[in-house]
Parts: C-alpha cells; sequence; structure tokens
C-alpha cells in the first residue's frame, strides 16, 4: 500500500476533465488489482477498508497543503503576490477553493 500511496500521490497536475476522469479510473483500477478484487468492486470501499486516499482526497490535501504554505509564508515576493488582486481574484485561487470545496452534486 505504501508504494500504491507514494507513486499515485504525484501523478495528478493539470488535466482536463476527461482525462481526469480517465485518471480517476485507472487510479481505481490499478488499486484493486493490488488488492485482487474483481473491477465491479465498489472502489469507495476498497479505498476505505485499505486506508487508501482516492485521487479527489489526494487533489484536496496537495492544494490545501500548498495553499496554506503560501498563505503563511512570510518571504517578501510570496507576500506581494498574495496581496495582489490577480492572486485573490485570479484563476489559482478559483481552482483552488473550487476544488477545497466541495459542491453538492445532484
Amino acid at each position: 500500500m505504501e508504494l500504491f500511496r507514494s507513486h499515485c500521490n504525484s501523478l495528478w497536475s493539470r488535466f482536463k476533465v476527461a482525462t481526469l476522469n480517465r485518471l480517476k479510473v485507472c487510479h481505481n483500477d490499478i488499486l484493486k488489482r493490488l488488492l485482487g478484487l474483481p473491477r465491479w468492486c465498489s472502489s469507495s470501499l476498497a479505498f476505505a477498508r485499505n486506508g487508501v486516499n482516492n485521487l479527489d482526497v489526494i487533489r484536496r490535501h496537495s492544494v490545501f497543503s500548498l495553499r496554506s504554505r503560501v498563505e503563511l509564508s512570510t518571504n517578501s515576493i510570496i507576500t506581494s503576490v498574495r496581496q495582489s488582486s490577480a492572486y485573490v481574484c485570479g484563476p489559482i485561487q478559483q481552482r483552488w477553493l473550487g476544488l477545497l470545496f466541495v459542491q453538492n452534486v445532484g
């Protein structure tokens, strides 16, 4: 499980939605194969029972960690960028907030 966690955590960066969805399916299938589970078995249950984060959780943790470091940084350059309207209202902040706060679907 540790090898699965360490290798798969770094697989995501910038993707189109369709590409990210395919990556999620692969991520789920790999875990099931490692555990010897059939493909139709519940991915959520497999992740939960084995204490492994799914791709959405990994992305949220990574964004939260990076955003926290940016917000707490005392570096003058990072502070200047953080206080600019480009950071506050920009696409990076919007993307981060979109990942951190899950919208209810359905």
